[in-house]
């Protein structure tokens, strides 16, 4: 009987860690596939829980590095400030963690910009057509900035999902184990009586 208590809490010391185990990220904005349509001033990743100081990110469009003014690190989530409008075309932020356990994590988030970049200094227009334009434009933007929140609200959504999947099929493991491994202590200490 001392045997299986000791295997119990041995295994009931082991359950926290691995189902903490490692920090993953629980959302983004932009959110993978996501196509920004708007000037975008700055790129949070939000981790399920604390990451350390030293975590970073890259922006890349074509290879190449795009500067961000400033990355910082508050609690859960990762910041990069953009200091000049994207261009259109397709981007990846390359984020790298370290989370709270001390494992380094990284991963990619593509998304893409496609915003009315010309707009303005192509089509000059009397102050009555701009406000018509203005007024439209207003419209416009507020119906696809509706659009991406959905899009984003439904990207976490599912992402979410995910990590809460995962974590009940690792508790779901761990129990089996637990269970299998009292059964056996049970069998074999009646075949020793």
């Amino acid at each position: 009987m001392k045997k299986l208590m000791i295997v119990i809490f041995c295994v009931l010391m082991i359950v926290p860690s691995v189902v903490s185990a490692h920090t993953s990220l629980s959302s983004s904005n932009p959110s993978e596939g996501q196509v920004v349509t708007e000037n975008l001033e700055q790129i949070s990743l939000d981790f399920a829980s604390t990451i350390e100081e030293l975590s970073t990110m890259e922006l890349v469009k074509n290879g190449k590095k795009v500067a961000l003014e400033e990355i910082k690190v508050e609690n859960k989530q990762l910041i990069g400030r953009i200091s000049n409008p994207l261009d259109n075309g397709s981007y990846t932020i390359l984020w790298k963690i370290i989370g709270e356990d001390g494992h380094p994590i990284n991963g990619e988030i593509n998304f893409s910009v496609q915003t009315d970049q010309n707009q303005s200094e192509t089509n000059p227009a009397t102050p009555e057509e701009n406000q018509g334009t203005q007024d439209q434009n207003s419209q416009s933007n507020q119906t696809k900035q509706n659009s991406v929140e959905q899009n984003n609200a439904s990207d976490t959504g599912q992402q979410a999902d995910k990590n809460s999947s995962s974590t009940v099929l690792v508790i779901i493991a761990v129990s089996l184990v637990v269970i299998f491994g009292i059964v056996l202590l049970l069998f074999t200490g009646k075949k020793k009586h």
